[in-house]
């Protein structure tokens, strides 16, 4: 089937645009700065029509991308004109045998822009122009939470991974993730075996998998959750396609954990995505000996909250134990140093050390209260000045 987000049914004009759609996502080394730049100001269908015609504007708009040199372009225009010839051949709209290729794989192709989960998207810095997906639409009423982190952990950071994916499945929270193996693999697998809702987002075609040891949880995942890449059947996985992949989880949930990472790395880029779309981190602290925690202990130091058990999580989420798969009503915080910083805020606004002579605290005890409050909506902070916001 052809399938959106929250399905809704298509005219031909809209079918013979997300086959056009399509077509472009298979164009070889395409990505979604690539793409971008080919629908600015156009409809994928005019989009094919003048890459084939060789549109002086939009080859010249083509160019100034990073890495599309005439070769490119040259391979472009003669797959755009394969396209169109093949559609004229057959007389249906370009892009159809794609489609049909798609559905006959159990795979369905949507435009998030057109969906239900349009608002989701639309604040998006980088929005995939079209996804594809097997198992079930994306169900935005349910809580989403991602936990990345390292392909090499640790036994502690597997330990807490599973902890966590099995911990939020049963809160019926959808645990999101790229489906790499460590950290990313281990959770959704808990989530899995819980009976929880997944999300995995991959970077090759659904037919590719990668990592190879990963494939029964692809196929778990598609058949129990919910699999979504940005591009078409037979892309094969390549190094570029990663970071990418990651703006995706970083839209898609409300809450990253990382549990394990370097300094660097693929869990790095889901917390820059995530900071460009204003979703909060947190991460689980490890010991100060382990290469594995450098990077989770650095987000610690640099301000995020940090997680030392299913409950901080939930907190984070503002949700309640036993009701975290329905958006919940706020609570006023259970811990007394929450409490104390509440009262005192709700007298005005306070900078950290004005905080700390009040409540009596250390500034490290303050900074995890006020990380807490932050990421629940109880308080903002603005050039260190901290407020109450309800």
């Amino acid at each position: 089937m052809t399938g959106l987000v929250g399905a809704v049914p298509m005219d031909g004009d809209a079918a013979a645009e997300l086959g056009a759609l399509a077509e472009l996502c298979s164009l070889p080394r395409i990505g979604p700065a690539r793409l971008r730049a080919l629908l600015r100001d156009r409809s994928a269908l005019d989009a094919i029509g003048e890459l084939r015609r060789g549109n002086a504007a939009m080859l010249s708009a083509l160019s100034a991308c990073r890495g599309v040199d005439r070769a490119l372009l040259s391979t472009w225009q003669q797959r755009a004109s394969a396209a169109m010839a093949a559609s004229a051949r057959h007389g249906r709209p370009v892009g159809a045998e794609l489609l049909d290729a798609h559905a006959s794989a159990g795979v369905w192709v949507h435009v998030p822009s057109g969906s239900d989960a349009a608002d989701l998207w639309e604040t998006d810095p980088e929005p995939p122009a079209v996804l594809f997906g097997r198992g079930a639409p994306v169900d935005l009423a349910l809580r989403r939470v991602a936990i990345v982190g390292t392909r090499r952990c640790s036994a502690y950071g597997r330990t807490v991974a599973q902890m966590l994916g099995e911990g939020l499945a049963e809160q019926g929270v959808a645990v999101v993730s790229g489906l790499a193996t460590g950290i990313d693999g281990i959770a959704q697998r808990a989530a899995l075996d819980a009976g929880g809702p997944v999300i995995g987002v991959v970077g090759s075609g659904l037919d590719c998998v990668y990592p190879a040891a990963n494939r029964a949880l692809w196929a778990d995942v598609g058949e129990y959750g919910t699999l979504l890449s940005e591009y078409p059947l037979g892309t094969h996985p390549a190094a570029w396609q990663f970071p990418a992949r990651n703006r995706i989880v970083a839209a898609l949930c409300e809450l990253v954990v990382v549990v394990e990472s370097g300094p660097s790395g693929g869990s790095m880029h889901t917390v820059e995505a995530a900071a460009e779309r204003g979703r909060a981190v947190m991460a689980v602290p490890g010991p100060i000996t382990s290469s594995a925690s450098s990077g989770t202990n650095r987000l610690l130091a640099e301000g995020c909250a940090p997680v030392c058990d299913l409950d901080d999580v939930l907190l984070a989420l503002g949700a309640t134990a036993g009701g975290a798969g329905a958006a919940p009503a706020a609570r006023v915080p259970d811990d007394p140093l929450e409490r104390r910083l509440l009262d005192e805020l709700t007298a005005g606004g306070r900078s950290v050390d004005e905080l700390a002579l009040c409540v009596e605290a250390s500034l490290a005890d303050l900074a995890t209260a006020l990380g807490r409050l932050q990421l629940s909506g109880w308080v903002s902070e603005t050039g260190g000045w901290w407020e109450k916001s309800r």
